[in-house]
């Protein structure tokens, strides 16, 4: 973007922005978990999970069945 200053064109970088919106923003309302998964963005992941009520799954001694042999 260009500003005039004193008489004079001065250049001001803007932060950028998709469809008007910050990039962040952007990718926290419209990724989906695999693309997420794949970029390594699991905080916005499991942010997605907390505010849709979803726990995430964690390995633990009582949810495994005592009949599978490891």
């Amino acid at each position: 973007m260009t500003i005039f200053i004193g008489g004079k064109q001065k250049r001001v970088k803007r932060p950028p922005t998709v469809e008007g919106m910050d990039v962040d923003e952007f990718i926290r309302r419209n990724a989906d978990p695999i693309w997420l998964h794949q970029n390594e963005m699991w905080e916005v992941l499991h942010e997605g999970e907390m505010t849709e009520g979803i726990e995430a799954p964690e390995a633990s001694e009582e949810s495994r069945p005592d009949d599978v042999p490891f």
